[in-house]
């Protein structure tokens, strides 16, 4: 009873009830159990508007009358008036990809899911009264509004929040963590939907968005969302403090994790049945000072395309490569920092490489997607299978191709080098900037000059880059001195607009760069020497990944600036 009456001493204090009102409506709840703020509403005690804005103030969630502000028509024309009407929701105006929405409930998780889904872009919300939206709403969808930006500093209504000028959290203090909790669970279905609904929601914006991770982070005050599209992380939504321990310890539960532990990291992984398709989730926690910090890493093998040819590697090095992968023996390393798509690269060379006449099998940590008919390994340090345990192992199941996902140290190099000298062939992945790089990384971890240049065939390194959107991508300016420097002279560039297909970021989707290092003689002869990689590339004569990157560039797949993000000059 004492957790109910936090949300009845602020209605009181702040006069919008009365003690009497209060008691009353405590007795009838012991009854019937229905929440505490309903309960005042139906007694007619309480106005709906005042208790979703008490709600929202607590919240952090800015209220706005509405009274001075009139809604863009290019935010009105993204979302259907039977969505917005059902869930008495107006479209604002539309800022750095997102929509701003008022609403009459903003912890309506459904309603914000329901809105985002039609107007196909991530909306921030904020609070505002039933009968302004609706008003509004009739007025909009009619046609006797004329629509305009509101103008600079226009005049907001007293005791009311001006319209958030852009994504960024709410400015409006919310309560301290321990005010929120003191509400206690009972009071959450007023503020959003159960700990499971919300998970679901979550997860399901961040696999319709396309999103390869989704970070759940917690702050003093709120908790956010944020889900990395196409590389870049952008933001999502933010919900109450009080809300964080039941969304963490439901997503612990479906991974099979320990939600009483919160003091140590912990991994795991669920599967999830979306659409008819079945996604993989790996689940990784890290404590942070304000609670757990959650990533899920969505594993969607529908939205991979493993083919060499998709990859975005030009038709010469492709060639390079394929010759490289159908040797019956030695080793391919790829190169790249985490999230390069390297393993994307070799998951399609041993799609292409398996066949009833070939042992394939692979040791990973963890395994990204499940192929069929090859044998994939999970590294589990815990029971004692490592990276060199289990490479050990697999040389004595009569394997043609291993997958070894991450060489880390010496003995892995060793025993890896060892079996590409003894008739397997060898694929795997090392974090170095360049392909020529690998060669002083593997002989600064113990390789013998004589057995890399015996053993390995080639070596790749690759990025990956935003792919210009092709329903706004736009001609664009660059000055002389800048295409003189690149090479980009008598070409067309093109830049960024923004539309609704690309969430208005102007990229949408990612290919690969790559640089390839094959085996020459003068290859040979540097790695002899212990020549550094700068030297051993120069030798090689072969394109360094800046080089295919502006190919990419003269073609108007991507930018000059994307390619400067993600390249070493």
């Amino acid at each position: 009873m004492a957790l109910k009456m936090r949300l009845g001493d602020r209605l009181v204090e702040k006069g919008l009830i009365s003690s009497q009102q209060l008691e009353k409506a405590l007795a009838k709840h012991a009854i019937t159990g229905e929440k505490l703020g309903q309960t005042l509403v139906a007694m007619g005690f309480l106005q709906q508007d005042d208790l979703m804005k008490t709600l929202a103030v607590d919240a952090g969630i800015p209220y706005v009358l509405l009274t001075d502000v009139e809604p863009e028509h290019s935010a009105i024309a993204i979302v259907p008036e039977n969505i917005a009407r059902r869930h008495t929701a107006l479209p604002l105006r539309q800022e750095n990809g997102r929509l701003l929405v008022a609403m009459d409930n903003p912890f309506d998780m459904e309603a914000v899911t329901a809105i985002e889904r039609a107007s196909g872009r991530p909306i921030k919300v904020v609070a505002a009264p039933r009968d302004g939206i609706t008003s509004l709403l009739r007025r909009a969808y009619h046609g006797d509004l004329a629509f305009t930006p509101p103008a600079p500093g226009a005049r907001q209504p007293t005791g009311a929040a001006p319209v958030p000028p852009s994504i960024a959290p709410p400015r409006t203090a919310a309560p301290g963590p321990r005010d929120l909790q003191s509400r206690g669970t009972n009071d959450a279905p007023e503020e959003g939907a159960s700990a499971a609904k919300l998970v679901d929601e979550i997860i399901t914006r961040g696999t319709a968005l396309g999103a390869t991770d989704i970070h759940i982070e917690p702050f003093e005050e709120v908790m956010k969302v944020r889900y990395r599209l196409d590389g870049l992380l952008q933001e999502g939504a933010t919900y109450p403090k009080a809300l964080q321990p039941a969304i963490m310890s439901r997503i612990k539960i479906m991974a099979g994790l320990d939600i009483a532990e919160t003091r140590l990291p912990q991994d795991g992984r669920v599967r999830i049945r979306s659409d008819g398709r079945h996604i993989d989730l790996r689940v990784s926690t890290f404590p942070t000072l304000h609670g757990e910090d959650l990533v899920l890493r969505i594993l969607d093998r529908s939205r991979v395309a493993l083919n060499l040819e998709r990859l975005g590697i030009e038709q010469e090095d492709l060639h390079l490569l394929r010759a490289a992968f159908h040797k019956p023996h030695g080793i391919i390393p790829v190169t790249g920092p985490t999230g390069s798509g390297k393993t994307t690269t070799l998951y399609s060379a041993m799609v292409e490489l398996n066949s009833r006449e070939r042992c394939i099998i692979t040791l990973e940590d963890p395994i990204e997607y499940e192929l069929a008919s090859i044998r994939q390994s999970q590294i589990n340090v815990r029971a004692g299978l490592t990276f060199p345990s289990g490479l050990r192992s697999i040389l004595r199941h009569d394997p043609d191709t291993i997958l070894v996902g991450e060489m880390r140290d010496a003995e892995t190099v060793q025993i890896a080098l060892t079996a590409a000298l003894t008739g397997h062939l060898v694929l795997t992945t090392l974090h170095t900037n360049t392909a020529a790089g690998a060669i002083p990384r593997l002989l600064d971890m113990g390789a013998e000059p004589f057995v890399l240049a015996s053993s390995v065939l080639m070596i790749a390194s690759q990025r990956l880059v935003r792919v210009l959107c092709k329903e706004c991508k736009t001609p664009a300016d660059v000055t002389p001195s800048i295409r003189e420097r690149f090479g980009l002279q008598d070409v067309q560039l093109f830049g960024l607009r923004g539309c609704q297909a690309c969430r208005q970021t102007g990229y949408k989707g990612r290919i690969g760069i790559f640089e390839f290092l094959p085996i020459t003689e003068q290859v040979v002869a540097a790695i002899y020497e212990r020549r550094p990689a700068e030297e051993i590339h120069r030798m090689s004569g072969r394109p360094t990944l800046q080089q295919d990157g502006l190919k990419k560039v003269k073609a108007g797949t991507t930018t000059l600036d994307e390619l400067l993000r993600v390249t070493v000059s």
